[in-house]
C-alpha cells in the first residue's frame, strides 16, 4: 500500500471491495421480497377458492333439496371439501332453510410459513 496514494484511487479501491457485496444483498433482498409476495397472494387466492366452493356446495344442495345444509360439517362431509384448519377459520351462519348461509373465510395471522 502506497502511503502518498490519491484519494480518488484509494476510494475506488474500497468500492471495488464492498460493491459484490452490496449486489449480492440487494438480489437477496429482491428474492425474498418476490417470494414474499407470492406466498401472500397464493394464500388469498386458496381463501377465495375456499369460499367458492363452500357457497358453491351450499348451492348445489339447496338445488337438489330445497333446503340449504344447515351445518359446516354436512357440507363438509357431503363435498368432501378440506382445507387446513391451522391457515382458515370458516364462519357458517345457517340463516333459514331458503336464504343461502353467511360463509366468511378468514386467514389466520399466526401461521407457519405464511404472511404475518
Amino acid at each position: 500500500m502506497d502511503l502518498f496514494e490519491p484519494t480518488g484511487r484509494r476510494v475506488r479501491r474500497q468500492i471495488r471491495h464492498f460493491l459484490p457485496v452490496f449486489v449480492l444483498a440487494v438480489l437477496f433482498l429482491v428474492f425474498y421480497l418476490g417470494i414474499s409476495v407470492a406466498g401472500t397472494e397464493a394464500v388469498n387466492k386458496e381463501q377465495t377458492t375456499l369460499k367458492q366452493a363452500l357457497e358453491q356446495g351450499a348451492i348445489r344442495t339447496y338445488a337438489m333439496t330445497g333446503q340449504y345444509p344447515q351445518s359446516l360439517d354436512e357440507l363438509l362431509n357431503d363435498y368432501h371439501i378440506t382445507y387446513d384448519s391451522d391457515k382458515f377459520v370458516v364462519e357458517y351462519v345457517p340463516n333459514s332453510s331458503n336464504l343461502l348461509p353467511s360463509i366468511s373465510v378468514l386467514i389466520l395471522s399466526s401461521q407457519k410459513g405464511g404472511p404475518s
